[in-house]
């Protein structure tokens, strides 16, 4: 890999900065730093295109909620190359982001998985509970003055299992979290976790993770093998009465050329629909869907729907830790030639 000389380089922050102006001001004492405010896409690619003419750009900094007509995609980096070497994003999926692309033409891509965790795995947390418990079906109804209406009692959180998809990061904050209420934990991954970081956790098959937990709770990236995990084939295989919670990923976002379609997701929600409609799934909690921000009709009808919208990481804290991580990963590019959380390596020969 060719070295990252310490000289002076040109770094491009697109979108609005909220927590680290005074990084970026020390910074700009070695380095050159232009900003583009966050307008619409069409207005910041023509900007991108006006400063590559301007000078080289050889690192660019996406701040969170920047670029919101996605993908980020060649139309984006092409007027950057060649000199383009890395591009530091906001959080943790990078299913928006031509990271192929970028791959191709030895750049790197970085996301900062660290920040977003620990909200995104309260979230997921806070989400079991609630659809273990029947919270919203049971406050809607008391808004209607119904009071116990056509509630049943639930599972006890002390007699559930929790079968984790994706015992990463998150999945480890969420595996501990659980545990504290007493909850049994089942995990799934590519491949067993060494013991000192499965918490107690149990490593089973895919199969054996739909058959044996009560609940399930997906924390897997979006990718060409993640899409549809959950589908008819996969909701057939559950014990009757299950519940499922979703945080990780729903669509690549919307528009007509997303690097992933906006149909493709992580769960089918037609096919989750035909679950609930036949009894397979009892409750669901969902943070993310198929179509964001469209939700599927159904879902927004039923009372055994807890729904939010996509806002597991929106905290006041992830903000600051996002970019903070993010401008990390751009110094420690400039000092070493790799960012700190890189997605791709492209000069792994």
């Amino acid at each position: 890999m060719p070295s990252v000389a310490q000289l002076s380089k040109t770094i491009l922050v697109v979108g609005d900065v909220q927590a680290i102006h005074d990084d970026l001001k020390r910074m700009s004492q070695r380095h050159t730093i232009k900003y583009i405010p966050n307008l619409s896409r069409q207005q910041i690619i023509k900007d991108i295109k006006r400063i590559a003419q301007e000078t080289r750009v050889d690192i660019l900094f996406f701040m969170d909620g920047s670029l919101k007509s996605k993908p980020i995609d060649e139309e984006v980096f092409a007027p950057l190359l060649p000199h383009l070497s890395l591009v530091s994003g906001i959080g943790c999926g990078f299913d928006h982001m031509a990271v192929e692309y970028l791959e191709r033409n030895k750049v790197f891509y970085s996301n900062t998985p660290k920040a977003v965790s620990h909200p995104t795995a309260t979230t997921a947390t806070m989400l079991i509970l609630q659809t273990l418990r029947a919270a919203s079906q049971a406050e809607l109804g008391i808004r209607r003055g119904e009071w116990r209406t056509g509630l049943t009692p639930t599972p006890d959180v002390r007699e559930t299992v929790v079968g984790i998809l994706g015992m990463g990061t998150i999945g480890k904050i969420v595996c501990q979290q659980v545990q504290a209420f007493g909850m049994q934990v089942i995990y799934h991954n590519r491949r067993p976790l060494p013991a000192s970081e499965e918490f107690g956790a149990q490593y089973v098959t895919f199969d054996q993770l739909l058959q044996y937990s009560t609940i399930i709770t997906i924390h897997c990236p979006l990718t060409p093998e993640s899409r549809h995990t959950f589908n008819d084939a996969t909701f057939s295989k559950m014990a009757r009465g299950m519940f499922l919670v979703n945080t990780s990923r729903g669509s690549g976002g919307s528009g007509p050329n997303l690097v992933h379609p906006p149909n493709v997701a992580v769960i089918d929600e037609n096919a989750l629909v035909r679950a609930m409609e036949d009894g397979i799934v009892s409750r669901v909690g969902l943070d993310v869907f198929e179509k964001e921000p469209l939700v599927h009709p159904y879902l927004m009808k039923s009372e055994r729907a807890t729904l939010l919208p996509h806002w597991g990481t929106s905290t006041t804290r992830t903000v600051v830790d996002a970019e903070k991580e993010g401008l990390a990963n751009i110094t420690a590019f400039l000092a070493t030639g790799t960012p700190n959380t890189p997605v791709n390596n492209p000069f792994d020969e």
